[in-house]
């Protein structure tokens, strides 16, 4: 039995009727070339646990790289490259599983409804996703911050995007996210990212989300501030929103001043 899931049944009409607009085409002319993804920092975490003065030089680096670029590459982690390599293992057997098993019955201790493939809310191709995912809520770690989540995901070629195309080789990345952004008036770059088609190589991936609890307010300490005081739940349920009436996560344009 197949272990892709069934796009083109799925979204035929999608898939047959829609064309890039004005708009799309645009955008695509607008983007700068593709950039090297040897250029992306790198960046040895291993100095944040030695003396104070290798530990501001490190966080130096990392600010530098978030305000330049929004994502960067980390080495010495503290995770191992045995576990990383059985994860990636035990990650594609996962999505070997015959698609009715995902879709249908509760594979592992996962919860039935934590298996994702496709877009039901694209309203045109730029919005739809060539890809499966199995999203897992974890505990709650502190009372400031809500559980974590792992987030498994297979699809086709990645290429991350941050005012500039990248190709690259799958690695460690850190991305910032919009209540980073949010928090330092702009400063750090919330990058859009994305996972492009392509039939040659399949992509498996493995995030691992840390959110502040729903009650945290988020506002930069900077004046004049470009964004609007917001909490945590209100930017989830504008992103939600926005999702189910636009088929696009716009979230923190939202509340700009």
């Amino acid at each position: 039995m197949a272990s892709n899931p069934p796009f083109q049944n799925a979204y035929k009409i999608l898939l047959e009727t829609s064309q890039p607009n004005e708009e799309e085409m645009h955008d695509h002319s607008k983007r700068s070339a593709v950039v090297d993804g040897s250029d992306l920092p790198l960046i040895d975490l291993s100095p944040l646990s030695l003396s104070d003065g290798e530990k501001e030089a490190c966080k130096r680096q990392i600010v530098e790289a978030s305000t330049e670029w929004g994502f960067f590459q980390v080495k010495n982690h503290g995770i191992s490259r045995e576990i990383l390599e059985k994860i990636r293992r035990e990650q594609m057997k996962l999505f070997l599983q015959p698609f009715e098993k995902k879709a249908k019955e509760k594979v592992l201790d996962f919860s039935a409804d934590c298996y994702r493939w496709g877009t039901p809310t694209a309203m045109s191709l730029k919005q739809f996703s060539w890809s499966e995912a199995f999203h897992i809520p974890l505990v709650r770690t502190t009372d400031a911050m809500d559980a974590g989540e792992f987030s498994g995901l297979r699809s086709r070629y990645f290429r991350g995007k941050a005012d500039r195309e990248m190709e690259m080789e799958i690695a460690d990345h850190v991305f910032c996210v919009a209540e980073m952004q949010a928090w330092s008036n702009g400063a750090y770059k919330s990058v859009e990212h994305r996972v492009m088609t392509n039939t040659k190589a399949e992509r498996y991936s493995v995030a691992y989300f840390m959110c502040p609890s729903y009650d945290t307010v988020i506002e930069s300490c900077i004046q004049p501030s470009m964004y609007r005081k917001f909490s945590f739940r209100e930017y989830r349920q504008q992103v939600q929103d926005d999702v189910r009436t636009t088929g696009s996560k716009v979230g923190l344009p939202r509340f700009l001043i």
